[in-house]
């Protein structure tokens, strides 16, 4: 593999972490946006569709937010 290929490589898996993670934020987000308006949510469980209430949903109430400087 030559230089080139790695470095390329590991770009990707920079920007694979980073969407990752924003995922995962966003999602928190939302849960817990859900949580504190008081709103059901569907999750999927052994197989069927299975609706939490908001206190059912397992989420922190706070929500941690980054801000530009706390991105790479």
């Amino acid at each position: 593999m030559s230089h080139l290929d790695r470095k390329k490589l590991a770009n990707r898996f920079e920007q694979d972490e980073e969407v990752s993670r924003a995922v995962r934020e966003a999602v928190h987000r939302a849960l817990a946006e859900h949580k504190r308006k008081s709103n059901s949510i569907a999750v999927w469980k052994n197989g069927k569709v299975v609706i939490l209430e908001s206190h059912e949903i397992p989420v922190d109430d706070e929500v941690k937010t980054r801000t530009a400087n706390d991105r790479p």
